[in-house]
């Protein structure tokens, strides 16, 4: 879903001219935001790449805490780096809402129930978007979308100072 949500915002940023914006952040290190990504598809102990992707990307984000929306990316992340690392790398799913959903509980999830405690951090939100696509989501992947959308669409504080 994070596709979907990153497009969407993407294109509104296009039609309203707030991309421009979003061109001319002051990034701070943003030749390394790739690492994170790269390091959870090559091969290896998934727990350790998990770790140090979510590290390194946390630590980016709070580095560019500035730019609109990184808050938001940065607890989500936060949140989802912690009940992933506490399951070996996997996200706990909800086992019942995915089978009502008719979904696939791939490598990266964890099938799981409401009697596990750390389902509240788990995905259990059930999302079907108007072209058909259904998701279970967490509450951590909520505040990454409103980061992106932030990112994309929000007006930095240097903007609006320069506005006044």
């Amino acid at each position: 879903m994070i596709l979907d949500v990153f497009v969407i915002a993407f294109i509104i940023s296009l039609i309203t001219g707030r991309i421009k914006d979003v061109l001319n952040r002051n990034y701070k290190l943003l030749i390394l935001f790739p690492v994170p990504f790269v390091l959870q598809i090559i091969p290896g102990p998934r727990f350790w790449m998990m770790l140090i992707s979510f590290a390194i990307l946390i630590y980016l984000l709070i580095v560019n805490r500035h730019i609109p929306g990184f808050k938001f990316l940065a607890c989500g992340m936060a949140m989802n780096a912690f009940i992933m690392l506490i399951n070996g790398g996997r996200m706990p799913v909800l086992q019942s809402l995915a089978s009502s959903m008719e979904l696939h509980i791939g490598s990266r999830h964890l099938s799981s129930s409401w009697q596990y405690w750390g389902m509240i951090f788990g995905d259990w939100i059930p999302v079907i978007l108007p072209w058909g696509r259904r998701f279970i989501i967490s509450i951590g992947d909520i505040l990454v979308y409103i980061g992106i959308f932030l990112l994309f669409l929000a007006k930095g504080r240097e903007e609006i100072q320069g506005a006044s």
